[in-house]
């Protein structure tokens, strides 16, 4: 089942971490729309962001790092429910939907409003030199504090 069949995913107040967006003039596409690509990027940037305000310098207590987390996409899902307009102002929702032993589920949507316009999964892997590593106990801490519902517990796995 897709991300767009759960009605918990097209409602904002879900997600516990929000970031307002406003596409560029140059992510139109020929018809007037925001392109497909820049919807990736809106998505991206908001994940970036929360990782960044929870994993950033001394943030929850972790020490600095230049990447605390160091993790490489594996899979991005992106549904399109509506149209995206420019110009327009944006909130993209994200939050944890899965901690995995290595992997991590983001769960994003794209809202204008109340309305939700797109939904997006991505699978983040933390890496070592040697490849999947599982993710460390004081980064899994935090991230679990971002579940997704936000009122929810996220769910421990054991993927490698």
């Amino acid at each position: 089942m897709g991300a767009k069949y759960d009605p918990a995913r097209i409602q904002l107040a879900n997600y516990p971490f929000a970031l307002s967006m406003q596409p560029r003039f140059g992510d139109m596409d020929s018809l007037g729309h925001v392109n497909n690509v820049a919807i990736a990027a809106l998505f991206e940037e908001a994940r970036i962001a929360m990782n960044r305000a929870l994993l950033g310098a001394n943030h929850g207590g972790l020490p600095h790092e230049r990447r605390p987390l160091p993790v490489v996409a594996a899979r991005v899902e992106i549904d399109y429910l509506g149209e995206v307009a420019y110009p327009g102002t944006y909130e993209v929702g994200v939050g944890i939907g899965r901690l995995g032993n290595t992997s991590i589920l983001q769960v994003c949507g794209l809202f204008e409003g109340e309305t939700c316009l797109a939904l997006c999964d991505t699978v983040i892997v933390h890496r070592s030199e040697n490849g999947p590593a599982p993710v460390p106990e004081r980064v899994r801490g935090v991230l679990a504090s971002m579940s997704f519902p936000a009122s929810a517990q996220v769910p421990a796995g054991s993927d490698s």
